[in-house]
């Protein structure tokens, strides 16, 4: 009995033992089940934040793609979104890694999304213009003919709707058909892509409302007694408030400038002891003002500046320019002639300096050579008076010389234009308040200056700065002509007719042509590069003789014919008649609705660079290039 007595008690100890190992082993088992559960659910949570993230990073590729879309605006764009962040950026240059990219109008659509520490990127690369102009010539062919061009050259892949002639189709590259022959078959073509003309008719429609020819006119006095009188005014000399800025513009054309019996005095207001004046003194044109009292600036004796570059019987413009303060300082006082400073100098503000104010006239007035209290007259032309209470700048006064004033431009307190043509009264045309002169001694009512942005339908031999004019835009009602011209933009030049450009005329860049009729261009140059194209859009024919042209064009027209003319850009052509002669070369692309011909061996069409077109809506759509989605 004992010794079955001790078995029992061996057989419990190995048993409790062995219940204690199966416990630690299931307790170690727990722990690292328990260690490999939360791994597995950190890793799980960040695949969902991963997933989140790329979902927040396409959410901004989608919002730059209709950015782009919409206005080809490529400012940075960022968001919040699903507690996260995306930032989206173009690159006109390069790609995501700092590599070129291979066209000029390629850019590079970048989002990044991001949820505390988890990131992902995202890019596409988009082409500005649609699909159809990944090839160098996209022949839709309308009319079904077959593509016989066997002279000239076409280099890069081109698509042709129907059959190609052997040895007529791309030189360099693929040429493709989708039904015909003579090509490699291209079952699924890009359609033929069709122009929003929205914007283009809108601003067809507010040019066919546009009014016509103005017929400028202005004063002519005899240089003895005829004037105008302006009553002292708040807004002009006097008023409790000191006169800080000041700007006095005008026309002038002076009979004979080298009279010294007498200054003739173009504008004047104040006196000898506060002023401002313009006037022609043996052979040079002078700019004054001046504010005497000790207890005020001292600006005494004041300043004149002076000019020799003026002519008898000749239009010139004149500006004079103040910012002053309560005390003298330097370069307060500026002179300006056709547009250009010819001096500067020191000036202060103008206490309350009531007077005479007169055009073509002074009373008692302050000259370079002293004090002078007797009347003194203009002998000559004057028009377009301008009186502003702010500082003009060189660039609005070149710019907007040349324009008509709409009468409420900021700081504008009177503007006399002379266009009533008859009477005894100076009309104020600006519409803050009334400050009308009187016409005394019946001065001659005549011809004003023929002035570039008045006349909206002829220019020759001028530059026309299209900032001039409302809404950068340029619109006429009829026909424009423009010869021999320089035309600066950004901004538009819109023609309810027909449009004709010659005789070595540039238009700069970033500028819109648009015509419900027919263009000709011929010895100019539109466009100055890739990055300063044009865009133009013509409803009727359109003629390119001896010309370069950067940008797009687009003819709505029957016909579209160049010749001895370069294009580096893209052709939108929808006439049923397109040739290209002598030697006319395409650097770009060519998408026409029907074939084109090529007469001579000198043509030319070549797969190249496009202009971008940021920021400008031209129309059509852009196109995202197949295989451009990257992760990375």
């Amino acid at each position: 009995m004992g010794i079955k007595h001790k078995i029992n008690d061996e057989s419990g100890v190995i048993l409790m033992a062995s219940t204690m190992g199966v416990f630690i082993l299931l307790s170690l088992f727990a722990f690292y089940l328990a260690r490999f559960s939360v791994i597995e659910t950190r890793t799980g949570g960040y695949h969902t934040q991963d997933i989140k993230v790329r979902n927040l990073a396409m959410t901004g590729i989608e919002r730059g793609l209709q950015t782009y879309k919409a206005s080809r605006n490529t400012s940075n764009i960022t968001g919040n979104f699903n507690n996260g962040t995306y930032t989206v950026k173009f690159d006109s240059q390069n790609d995501e890694s700092g590599s070129s990219l291979s066209k000029t109008h390629y850019l590079t659509l970048k989002s990044r999304g991001k949820i505390d520490d988890v990131e992902r990127n995202i890019r596409f690369l988009i082409s500005s213009l649609p699909e159809a102009f990944c090839f160098s010539f996209y022949g839709s062919n309308s009319s079904g003919q077959t593509f016989t061009e066997t002279n000239g050259s076409i280099s890069g892949d081109m698509f042709y709707n129907g059959n190609v002639q052997s040895n007529s189709g791309a030189n360099s590259g693929v040429t493709y058909t989708s039904t015909g022959t003579g090509g490699t078959l291209l079952s699924s073509p890009p359609t033929f892509p069709e122009i929003d003309i929205s914007q283009y008719e809108a601003l067809l429609t507010s040019a066919s409302s546009a009014a016509g020819d103005y017929t400028n006119h202005a004063l002519d006095f005899n240089g003895s007694n005829q004037y105008i009188k302006i009553n002292n005014s708040s807004d002009i000399n006097t008023g409790s408030h000191n006169h800080t800025q000041k700007t006095i513009e005008a026309w002038f054309r002076v009979d004979n400038k080298d009279i010294t019996t007498r200054k003739q005095t173009i504008y004047e207001q104040g006196g000898t002891v506060r002023g401002l004046n313009i006037y022609v003194y043996g052979g040079s044109l002078y700019v004054g003002g001046w504010n005497e009292p000790n207890g005020e600036s001292d600006w005494d004796p004041g300043t004149w500046l002076s000019t020799s570059n003026i002519q008898s019987n000749t239009w010139h413009h004149v500006a004079l320019t103040l910012n002053g303060g309560n005390d003298v300082t330097n370069n307060a006082f500026k002179g300006y002639l056709d547009g250009t400073q010819f001096g500067s100098g020191q000036g202060s503000k103008l206490w309350n300096h009531g007077g005479d104010v007169s055009i073509a006239r002074n009373r008692d007035t302050k000259f370079h050579t002293g004090d002078y209290n007797s009347e003194k007259y203009f002998g000559g032309l004057i028009d377009e008076v301008r009186l502003w209470n702010t500082t003009r700048t060189q660039a609005q006064i070149s710019e907007h010389k040349d324009a008509i004033l709409e009468g409420d431009e900021s700081g504008l307190t009177a503007y006399y234009d002379f266009q009533e043509g008859t009477g005894s009264v100076a009309n104020d045309g600006q519409t803050q308040s009334n400050n009308d002169g009187s016409i005394k001694n019946n001065p001659s009512w005549t011809s004003g200056p023929i002035l570039s942005d008045m006349n909206n339908s002829s220019f020759a031999n001028t530059t026309i700065s299209l900032g001039g004019y409302a809404n950068d835009q340029l619109l006429a009602g009829g026909n424009i002509t423009i010869s021999n011209s320089t035309i600066n933009g950004p901004g538009y030049i819109v023609a309810d007719g027909n449009i004709t450009i010659s005789s070595n005329t540039t238009v700069n860049g970033n500028i819109f042509i648009i015509c419900s009729g027919n263009i000709t261009v011929s010895g100019s140059q539109l466009g100055t590069g890739l990055s300063n194209a044009v865009i133009v859009y013509s409803k009727g024919n359109a003629s390119y003789d001896n010309s370069t042209v950067y940008g797009l064009v687009v003819s709505k027209g029957s016909a579209l014919g160049l010749n001895g003319t370069d294009v580096q850009g893209a052709i939108l052509n929808y006439g049923s008649s397109f040739y290209l002669a002598g030697d006319s070369d395409i650097n770009g692309s060519v998408v026409s609705k029907y074939s084109v011909d090529l007469q001579g061996n000198s043509a030319s069409i070549t797969r190249g660079n496009i202009p971008e077109f940021a920021g400008s809506d031209i129309g059509l759509d852009p196109f995202v290039l197949p295989g451009s989605f990257l992760e990375y």
